[in-house]
């Protein structure tokens, strides 16, 4: 299973862009998956839920189960999980793309727009970042680094799909 993180500041478009290179992939045939980091969100959960009061009651994981989805429930206040065990939840794919997870140490796709352009790219000479979508050029990144539009979703997925060929 082949996995990418996309990273970049708040507002830049990292999740439009994963969205349309998903949709890419999977038109190509692609088994995709996605994972999303965030630093808190609100309890999809509703308290009201069966699957909710089974979780408030102690129960630290919860599948809720439909035929059309399966949503599962994991509670780690004491800790947050290392990415490796939340990838291990993910089966059945071919390539997973990751939302703002740099902490993961995967290889990295970093998303620049040249309206935040006042800061340093974050992964300017990190070995693990392989492209760059921009709006943009920024002197900062060797011209050995792929590049890609913002709005060349298309293009992205056949790389994406050229480098999971290459690493694996």
């Amino acid at each position: 299973m082949f996995t990418l993180a996309f990273v970049g500041d708040s507002g830049v478009g990292k999740t439009t862009i994963l969205a349309a290179v998903i949709r890419e992939l999977t038109a190509m045939g692609s088994r995709v998956g996605a994972v999303k980091h965030s630093k808190e969100f609100d309890d999809p959960d509703p308290r009201t839920k069966d699957s909710a009061r089974m979780r408030a009651a102690g129960a630290s994981r919860v599948v809720l189960a439909s035929p059309t989805m399966t949503a599962f429930f994991w509670d780690h206040a004491a800790r947050e999980p290392e990415f490796e065990e939340r990838l291990a939840l993910i089966r059945d794919v071919e390539i997973v793309l990751v939302e703002s997870y740099a902490a993961a140490g995967l290889p990295v796709v970093e998303v620049l727009r040249a309206a935040h352009a006042t800061k340093k790219p974050r992964f300017a000479g990190d070995p693990r970042l392989c492209a760059i979508v921009s709006d943009y050029d920024p002197p900062e990144i060797p011209q050995t680094i792929s590049r890609f539009s913002l709005e060349d979703a298309p293009s992205i997925a056949r790389w994406i799909l050229q480098l999971a060929r290459e690493r694996s």
